[in-house]
């Protein structure tokens, strides 16, 4: 059968609000120039994401500004448009360090698609 899923949770390194909360184990307040992970650049995380997420998420990671770039245009050379936060799944595959091998199954969502200009 194989290993169990795991969820990974994704957010910028400018606002990594989840990954801090869970480290401390209560909702932090966090400080940081504004990413263009937009919908996902928040500060203070939301208390019920966060109980749920605390409860079903395997990891968190941050992803850098750079990270998100790259992954937003990996999906556009797909021929799928987004934004640096829709294609944050993405982004944190592209960006390594993952520890996930070869043979590894992945689902990630492209949430969003293109902003409007």
């Amino acid at each position: 059968m194989g290993d169990a899923p795991e969820m990974i949770v994704v957010e910028p390194s400018a606002a990594p609000a989840l990954i801090e909360s869970i480290r401390q184990g209560a909702v932090v307040e966090t400080q940081g120039p504004v990413s263009a992970m937009g919908r996902l650049d928040c500060k203070t995380p939301s208390m019920l994401a966060l109980a749920d997420l605390a409860r079903d998420a395997d990891r968190f990671i941050t992803l850098s500004e750079e990270d998100a770039a790259k992954g937003a245009a990996a999906v556009a050379a797909a021929g799928l448009a987004s934004t640096p936060s829709g294609a944050a799944g993405i982004a944190a595959l592209l960006a390594g360090g993952l520890g996930i091998g070869p043979d590894a199954r992945v689902l990630t969502i492209l949430s969003e698609g293109p902003e409007d200009v």
